[in-house]
């Protein structure tokens, strides 16, 4: 990206992460396609054998709580998946291969769509948004409160539809629960959760931007230069620890561009979907932590979704921080990718299109529900433990993105904060997702109304 220098005016009004976007260059990702099995989890592959798919298993606990607070023991998402130990291989039906080998088992008399869903990291068209005439419009306060289900049935062949945004309808489901694995890693490589449907990143660009920023000192009328750095995927930050998900920063790195940090991605593409991730944040300064949808092209779109703390900024303010809370953010569609500084945003609504949502509770000290509910239209609402919070009633993503996690610094004081002395660690317990491809964006032939499950 061509390195850009802002004054310190210019840089201030891009808090909502214009110098430290969480778009990632996905160039050297490696291509997938997905299953066209309704249903079930959309299955990541790499052009030839299927990596994961799952079971529709009877309805478990409830995934998100339904007020905002404290979450000591909270429950996890009931377990949906169904693994196969290595060397064991099941059949999921997919188009194009009707005896793709997978590492779980699938329902195979879920209708098959008419073409493969989109490839993770390798989509080649872009859409205008949903074609599906039957979806709700979803506006700020219309759904104040949403708990996402388990569903209430087990054979969900035609899909689901999520009774807490008007029984919008989405084909595919992906849940996870890393407590499954049992203890795992430090990782080595991008494919070593490849099975479970995930991507590693390694050696890909994390976080924001490197660039450079200035500085101008009012007691001296100077003005400094401020390099900004940058994070690369490193496996060796993500292991599995006692059923949780561990993405560490770790402390006292050089500044450079070739600091490490942890970044992890569903390996498949999609348009559209509900996403839910069980998380507790890490409050060492220094970091910006975050869960969030990316575009698939990015050197071709800017669009998305962002959930983001601060960390030293996640409870209360800081020097270079002065509003402390949950940052969400949605980034322009269809502007230049190589140009970050530039790039058009919002954050929050209205009067506070620059605020974050304040917190209720401290989720540096417990696991808690966080929701990106990404839906045509012009509003993509997120909840906080069941409560909507500000959210972005401007640039909605319209293009396939793909549901990411990490934790980076690239040291801009102004943002992510300089590199972390100690260990940054963010955690994830669980994630639920029920969400569309591009391909798939309405009810297939052969389904009706009533053979939908409700979640």
């Amino acid at each position: 990206m061509r390195s850009t220098t802002l004054s310190l005016l210019s840089i201030l009004p891009l808090m909502g992460r214009a110098l430290a976007g969480t778009c990632q260059a996905k160039s050297g990702s490696a291509s997938a396609t997905g299953t066209g099995v309704i249903g079930v989890a959309a299955v990541a592959t790499d052009g030839g054998a299927s990596a994961v798919s799952a079971t529709t298993e009877a309805p478990s606990a409830s995934a998100s709580a339904s007020v905002p607070g404290p979450a000591d023991a909270p429950a996890p998402i009931g377990p949906d998946t169904t693994y196969v130990p290595p060397g064991e291989q099941s059949t999921v039906i997919t188009s194009g291969d009707s005896s793709a080998p997978a590492s779980a088992s699938a329902s195979a008399s879920a209708p098959v769509a008419s073409s493969s869903a989109a490839a993770g990291g390798n989509t080649t068209s872009s859409s205008s948004g949903s074609s599906n005439p039957d979806d709700p419009t979803i506006s700020y306060g219309s759904h104040p409160t949403f708990e996402l289900k388990q569903p209430d049935k087990e054979e969900c062949g035609c899909g689901y539809k999520v009774s807490g945004l008007d029984d919008i309808w989405m084909p595919f489901k992906f849940q996870f629960n890393f407590s499954d694995i049992g203890d795992a890693g430090p990782f080595s490589g991008p494919d070593d959760l490849k099975e479970y449907g995930w991507r590693i990143n390694q050696g890909h660009h994390v976080g924001g931007p490197s660039s450079n920023g200035s500085e101008y000192d009012a007691a001296t009328g100077t003005t400094t230069e401020v390099p900004i750095y940058q994070c690369l995927g490193d496996p060796s930050s993500l292991s599995v620890q006692g059923g949780e998900l561990v993405m560490t920063v770790k402390g006292g790195q050089t500044p450079s561009g070739s600091m490490q940090c942890p970044e992890l991605i569903h390996d498949n593409a999609t348009l559209y979907g509900v996403f839910q991730a069980d998380i507790q944040f890490s409050d060492v300064p220094g970091t910006c932590q975050a869960f969030w949808l990316n575009h698939t092209i990015a050197d071709k779109y800017s669009d998305e979704l962002d959930l983001e703390v601060l960390g030293g900024a996640i409870n209360s303010p800081n020097e270079n921080q002065p509003i402390a809370g949950l940052w969400s953010t949605n980034w322009a569609t269809d502007e230049d990718p190589s140009q970050p500084l530039l790039l058009n945003h919002t954050t929050g609504l209205g009067e506070q299109k620059k605020e974050p949502t304040p917190f209720p509770n401290d989720p540096t000290t417990s696991f808690n529900s966080y929701v990106i509910a990404w839906v045509p239209g012009e509003y993509s609402p997120r909840y906080y433990n069941g409560q909507e919070i500000m959210s972005p009633s401007q640039y909605n993503a319209i293009h396939p993105q793909e549901a990411t996690l990490n934790n980076w610094s690239n040291n801009n004081k102004w943002w992510s904060g300089e590199v972390p002395q100690t260990d940054s660690v963010m955690k994830v317990r669980s994630v639920l997702f029920y969400y569309r491809t591009e391909e798939v964006q309405t009810l297939p032939a052969g389904c009706k109304a009533e053979d939908v499950c409700t979640v």
